[in-house]
């Protein structure tokens, strides 16, 4: 395949060869003999150096846009014609002065050569554009695989039309020890490449290959493509780096995610079990008479403890829950005011330092109203104990546009700027180190559950000091 028959430069597909073939016809038969027989209207008024130029500016003519088998056919056809009507004696192709045919000559090898230089021009002219539009299309690849607009099916797709191939893939090479030499395709499509793979290989590396098809025969195409399968090879390393940059991450965020939750529980857990523990042992102790006061405080630090370790291993099944995906909602149209008295009344901290100010008219939200109460809850939870005593710790909702804005405001020490940054973290603990205050999860279930119910959990500065957690939920009927 020639490569001008690329990048749209095509002559010689079916319906070129026909136009040639008409341009043939129409020359040779009307337009060669059109202008002799003018010429002969003439022949008083032009002798034959005249009549030979006409011809001879005709030839060339004809050589810009032709083959140069027509071409040559044209210098012959003018070259007798010219014999024939124009070199006594007429009408014959008998020559009788020796200097007409030396000129005839002439004008025939003229002819043929000016046609041959013509083309050659005209094949130079044709390459020049090719090499340019080759380069623009190299550029715009290579554009295209620096700014990483496409990928390398779509690059591949795109470029089958511009090399005239119908299949274009890139495979990992095949191993020596592979006798039925099994082609894994990497990208693109080889449905018609077997029995063709040898021939149709470009290799790019040690590893990765490119396969055409049908078979790439003319060496510039073949050139040109193995261009583009370097530019295909350098997207595809840089995949490939940014695929391991990606699978390390996971692989670093999980094992500092596990490296937190050894520290977290191994710290956390270890209190609850062994004041609880302690607790029942005192009580079992036969050799000890405890009073009834005494007895019933240690059941109370026992219970507390308890209850200290079923929250951390509920806030624990939550976040197990939440990156597997497999909590699964009750939705329903809830009234705001509902679901915050709900959270208040599920409080273990004293809630008369809690200030309301929710408008009764507001439109329900959408959402599963346990999850909700948990989220406000966790919220008001941590408010009040970072609050100071003689502050209150606010809850207000309003609407916004089209959904409903929930703050709870609380006027303790707030957080610094490096802190802010690790507010929704697990195991992110900030303020204090007790027992009391959990592994760090709250916030990053608070977080979780709220988008999964379409909702967003933001932070703001309280003015004069303090931390304003916000939450944003659409109103029913809207997403």
């Amino acid at each position: 395949m020639d490569l001008r028959e690329i990048l749209d430069f095509r002559w010689t597909d079916n319906r070129s060869g026909r136009a040639t073939i008409l341009r043939a016809v129409v020359v040779l038969v009307l337009v060669i003999p059109l202008v002799n027989l003018i010429l002969t209207r003439f022949r008083q008024s032009f002798n034959l150096t005249t009549d030979t130029l006409v011809l001879l500016i005709i030839t060339l003519l004809v050589a810009i846009k032709s083959p140069i088998w027509l071409t040559t056919v044209c210098a012959i056809e003018n070259f007798f014609f010219l014999n024939y009507l124009f070199t006594p004696p007429f009408h014959t192709l008998l020559i009788s002065n020796k200097n007409d045919l030396l000129a005839l000559l002439i004008f025939l090898v003229i002819s043929i050569t000016a046609s041959l230089i013509l083309r050659k021009l005209g094949l130079r002219t044709t390459k020049l554009k090719q090499l340019s539009k080759e380069g623009l299309f190299l550029s715009s690849l290579a554009e295209s695989i620096i700014r990483g607009h496409n990928s390398i099916d779509e690059i591949l797709s795109n470029s089958k039309g511009t090399f005239g191939l119908s299949e274009l893939a890139v495979v990992r090479n095949f191993p020596a020890s592979d006798a039925n030499h099994h082609v894994h395709v990497i990208y693109g499509s080889i449905s018609k490449i077997a029995g063709e793979t040898e021939t149709s290989k470009i290799d790019l590396n040690a590893e990765y290959s490119l396969l055409a098809y049908p078979v790439i025969a003319d060496p510039e195409l073949r050139s040109l493509v193995t261009t583009f399968g370097s530019q295909i090879l350098i997207l595809l390393e840089r995949q490939l780096l940014e695929d391991n940059e990606r699978e390390l991450s996971d692989i670093r965020q999980a094992d500092q995610m596990r490296v937190a939750l050894l520290n977290a529980v191994s710290h956390d857990l270890r209190g609850p079990l062994a004041s609880s523990k302690a607790a029942i042992s005192s009580l079992l102790n036969n050799q000890v008479v405890w009073t009834h006061e005494d007895q019933e405080e240690l059941l109370k630090s026992a219970n507390h403890s308890l209850d200290q370790l079923n929250h951390l291993i509920e806030n624990l099944l939550d976040m197990s829950r939440l990156e597997a995906g497999t909590i699964f909602l009750n939705w329903r149209n809830v009234g705001v005011e509902d679901v915050v008295s709900g959270a208040i009344k599920s409080l273990k901290s004293p809630s008369n330092s809690i200030d309301i100010n929710i408008d009764s008219a507001l439109p329900p939200i959408k959402g599963d109203p346990i999850l909700l109460e948990r989220v406000i809850g966790n919220l008001l939870e941590n408010a009040l104990r970072f609050s100071p005593k003689d502050k209150t710790v606010t809850i207000a909702a309003a609407q916004v546009d089209s959904r409903i804005e929930i703050r709870i405001i609380d006027h303790g020490p707030g957080l610094s700027k490096k802190d802010t940054s690790k507010l929704f973290t697990p195991f992110q603990r900030f303020g204090d180190r007790d027992n009391s205050t959990g592994v760090g999860l709250g916030l990053a279930i608070v977080k979780g559950f709220t988008e999964l119910m379409n909702g967003q959990v933001s932070m703001e500065a309280t003015f004069q000091g303090g931390l304003t957690m916000v939450l944003a939920f659409p109103i029913s009927g809207e997403k």
